[in-house]
């Protein structure tokens, strides 16, 4: 269970220092560094190969 959350902190960093302070968070959760370094990895990986995220609709103009 604490990998999991590990992993879920270390999924939402998106920055450097929030990348670094989620690896810190993770191994004191207890999960290895070279799991912490091979889940990043991975998780590089697919943020990679997804598509971009669709731009939101356009607002529609108001209506008289």
């Amino acid at each position: 269970m604490a990998h999991e959350i590990a992993k879920l902190i270390l999924e939402k960093a998106e920055t450097f220092l929030e990348r670094s302070e989620a690896i810190k968070a993770a191994v004191k959760l207890g999960m290895p560094l070279a799991e912490v370094e091979a889940f990043l990895d991975w998780l590089d990986v697919m943020r990679k190969h997804a598509p971009p995220p669709s731009p939101p609709a356009p607002p529609k103009p108001p209506q008289p």
